[in-house]
């Protein structure tokens, strides 16, 4: 890329070659969709729930290692447990350290081989929990914290991680690919920054290596970089070693191509925002706003006017 990052490009790479992709990269081909796969089985899910934790959120902190279905590379190493942890965070391989005191990553607070969805001090209380489930038909293993609340402030989150087979999800390095979605997002941890149970500095959002030397951070202490958008409700974040190609503006069906097939994805849009079609590139005309204008501007462009 030449120039500045802004919202609109991908978070990276670190000294690995690791990249994060988030919902705002729109132009990029490997920007996320958020599509929220419900494993919870109290609301028809088929998660497997991880009873051996049971966070109450005072020094309760649990983390189970458990085998994985596949073998995933992760920083150049090759994995084939899994250790999750009540707070918000899985690592690859063993783990012991049920770590609730979030930092910056890369960093040697943490543990190893981290992978952070929302690293903070969570409890499973008032129906939190934790589930697993293999989705064997799309390769890949997703870990869903439901229900979880902040211990600070009995703030609501669910979210996953999503497990990418590297055999079937191919990148330039051999890792694999890590999705992670938001479905309820609340960063609300302020604390006081104290070594006491109330730690602080809100969530962490990030990968580390085994070493801790190299790695991303998205967000930590309520602070993201220039290219990572705020998280909310209903976001996803790709962390994946591949660099991705520029979109074209005008192809909202993103087969390389712009057609027919194009205008009526946008006029989709226009009489239905619902519609599942990315709107940032329907905007032709780069004002901002997706409206008839833009649809005479796709016209023109695929009859080449």
């Amino acid at each position: 890329q030449i120039g500045m990052a802004t919202v609109h490009d991908p978070l990276g790479p670190d000294d690995y070659g690791y990249y994060v992709y988030d919902n705002e990269d729109a132009l990029y081909n490997l920007s996320p969709y958020y599509n929220w796969i419900e494993i919870d089985d109290r609301i028809g899910g088929s998660g497997n729930h991880l009873t051996s934790l049971t966070d109450n959120g005072n020094n309760g902190d649990d983390v189970e290692t458990i085998s994985l279905p596949f073998t995933f590379n992760f920083y150049g190493q090759t994995y084939n447990t899994v250790s999750i942890c009540s707070n918000g965070w899985l690592a690859v391989g063993e783990a012991s350290l049920a770590s609730f005191r979030n930092y910056e990553l890369p960093g040697p607070m943490g543990p190893a081989k981290m992978i952070a969805g929302f690293w903070d001090d969570l409890q499973l209380t008032s129906g939190g929990r934790v589930y697993t489930w293999y989705d064997e038909s799309n390769h890949q293993f997703i870990v869903e914290w439901s229900d979880v609340k902040t211990y600070q402030n009995n703030s609501t989150n669910t979210f996953q991680i999503i497990l990418k087979d590297p055999s079937h999800y191919l990148t330039p390095t051999g890792d694999g690919e890590i999705l992670m979605q938001y479905k309820e997002f609340n960063n609300t941890s302020y604390g006081d920054y104290s070594w006491g149970q109330t730690h602080g500095n809100y969530a962490t959002v990030g990968i580390q290596d085994h070493n801790k030397t190299r790695g991303l951070t998205y967000t930590w202490n309520n602070t993201y970089p220039t290219a990572a958008m705020q998280l909310g409700n209903e976001t996803a974040i790709l962390f994946t070693s591949r660099g991705s190609d520029v979109r074209m503006f005008g192809d909202l069906n993103a087969d390389d191509a712009i057609d027919i097939f194009d205008i009526l994805g946008l006029v989709d849009y226009i009489l239905d925002p619902n519609a599942p079609v990315n709107p940032y590139l329907g905007d032709m005309n780069q004002d901002g706003i997706i409206n008839y204008l833009d649809v005479l501007g796709l016209v023109r462009t695929v009859m080449q006017w």
